[in-house]
């Protein structure tokens, strides 16, 4: 679980009130159109009891009819609701990982200067980096490996084992922008759009996305 983790909270709740809505609406309609086949209208003479639980049947479907066929098309184009909280969600990720000074470690940034780093050294400070939630010292970490790889390299060859752990190190440190959290969101909102195309599967959300809301 990350700090974002509320956005895809509110998108499950927002997703199963819709479904809520959609499936009641849904299920008025079975019933009134139950009821309508239990006192359809009939040609003669009929008791005036019948005749009228027969009307009341048929302006109660109609009404249900009409209800569900809102419902549905309101379902059908809900997954928009979803636009404005992707926007907080991806402006609240680059202000989290943007550089900020105040997250430089002054010991760190000494040993990265130092020139007495391995391949090992890196990968273990940038891991901790992450650990820490430290995009700032992530970014550092990385572009200090990157600089040692190239000089690796140079001196070693482009094949060189500590050349290429050092170029993993700097790469990783390149995925830890909180692209993963967005990725993450328009899941959750594609599994919502095809819950709208086809609503057998709203039944399988939680299965679908579970744990992916529990991670988030």
């Amino acid at each position: 679980m990350t700090k974002f983790n509320s956005y895809a909270r509110k998108l499950d709740e927002q997703a199963k009130a819709a479904f809520k809505e959609y499936r009641e609406a849904e299920a008025a309609y079975k019933k009134a159109d139950k009821e309508r086949s239990r006192y359809p209208q009939k040609a003669g003479y009929v008791t005036p009891e019948y005749a009228a639980k027969s009307a009341r049947a048929q302006a109660d479907f109609l009404e249900a009819r009409q209800a569900f066929e809102t419902a549905r098309r309101k379902f059908i184009n809900s997954d928009t609701q979803f636009k404005g909280m992707r926007k907080e969600l991806e402006a609240a990720i680059n202000d989290a990982y943007s550089a900020d000074p105040a997250h430089l470690d002054a010991n760190t940034m000494e040993l990265l200067k130092s020139g007495i780093m391995t391949s090992h050294d890196y990968n273990k400070l940038l891991e901790q980096a992450r650990a820490d939630n430290n995009p700032t010292m992530v970014r550092m970490i990385g572009k200090y490996a990157d600089n040692a790889a190239k000089a690796r390299g140079e001196k070693y060859g482009a094949n060189d084992h500590e050349a290429q752990a050092l170029r993993a190190t700097a790469y990783n440190s390149k995925t830890y922008t909180g692209d993963d959290r967005l990725e993450a969101f328009d899941t959750m909102v594609n599994v919502y759009h095809r819950c709208t195309k086809n609503p057998a599967m709203i039944d399988r959300w939680d299965s679908l996305l579970g744990e992916t809301i529990e991670a988030f």
